[in-house]
């Protein structure tokens, strides 16, 4: 089944739970009460103890002659009564556990409407990103294997698969690793650098990163891009998407909104760091929703004649949110 069909019979479900309990006859309840569970329970586990147990007697001879009637006649029985109280026992327990399963799945409902919501704004949030990250695609093509580094829930790999290029992905997160795998996407958990230098040499064919460098130390930063260089085969290709602090626009403010940006890389900085660790044609490519070729310094998309897309020279990059360096291994 389908992300968007699952999506739509939970709706349906919260729907139909919201209706019922609206339309309930007064006096009248659907749900279960936790408090008669406990009270319930509570009454089993008292009469499962009274099983066989003898009740009290006035002071005096005639009753205490009772009394030890009903003691022999208890220890005699005792073959039957055992049972008996193994079975209320057990008839307590199993009520206390079902009246838990029922107060779960009665909180799971409540809380279902947020599930479907949340589970909806990270579908939204997946398919801008694959949207924003599809140009990228036909730079790999025919290169093999590719890395992305910083994959999160694999959305770039998603888009490598479905164009038939062998790819994984490595990150360190380990809910973003499950996501990755639930999508049938090869995945490693656990640290980029310690990966990279894991690797042999040339054994990459090409390696892309998005939202990654500007969260290492400056330091860290040139060592990523010569670890890459280092793995890649010669002609192999590196995209490193950042985003861009050199903007006008408002957004261009968010590298410092968000604390786990160590340090923002500008264009030309990064470009030069490309350039001086083994690669040459190396240009900027601003962030834009289709890619028809990549050549000169920067570009961006803007409406062709015939009414697609093509690309055009662009002097800066001021107004662009995020931009890539596209550099080929020598």
């Amino acid at each position: 089944m389908e992300e968007q069909e699952v999506l739509s019979t939970l709706r349906a479900h919260v729907a139909h739970y919201q209706a019922a309990g609206s339309n309930e006859p007064a006096g009248r309840k659907t749900s279960i009460d936790p408090d008669r569970i406990d009270a319930i329970s509570c009454e089993v586990w008292n009469s499962s103890h009274a099983v066989g147990q003898l009740n009290p007697r006035n002071p005096g001879l005639l009753n205490h002659a009772i009394q030890y009637l009903k003691m022999v006649l208890q220890r005699s029985l005792s073959w039957y009564t055992r049972p008996l109280q193994t079975f209320h026992h057990n008839v307590a327990q199993a009520i206390e556990l079902q009246g838990q399963a029922i107060n779960s799945m009665q909180s799971q409902l409540r809380d279902l409407p947020n599930v479907v919501a949340l589970d909806e704004a990270l579908e939204t949030a997946r398919l801008a990103t694959q949207e924003q990250q599809s140009p990228y695609v036909r730079l790999f093509c025919g290169f093999s294997p590719v890395v992305d580094l910083g994959c999160g829930r694999g959305e770039f790999l998603e888009l490598l698969k479905d164009a038939g290029i062998e790819s994984y992905g490595v990150d360190s997160d380990a809910a973003a690793c499950a996501a990755v795998r639930r999508r049938l996407l090869t995945v490693v958990e656990g640290d980029v650098f310690q990966h990279l230098q894991q690797l042999p040499e040339r054994a990459l064919g090409g390696v892309f990163s998005a939202r990654l460098i500007e969260y290492l130390p400056p330091h860290m930063q040139p060592e990523m891009i010569a670890l890459c260089s280092s793995r890649l085969k010669p002609g192999g290709r590196i995209v490193i998407e950042t985003i861009n602090p050199d903007t006008d626009s408002p957004f261009g403010r968010n590298w410092r909104i968000d604390p786990g940006h160590l340090h923002a890389v500008y264009p030309e900085t990064l470009r030069a760091i490309v350039e001086s660790n083994g690669f040459c044609n190396s240009h900027i490519c601003i962030l834009a929703p289709q890619i028809a070729s990549l050549t000169g310094s920067g570009g961006q998309l803007a409406p062709s004649g015939n009414g697609g897309r093509e690309l055009v020279s662009m002097p800066s990059v001021t107004s662009a949110p995020a931009y890539a360096v596209i550099g080929t291994r020598i």
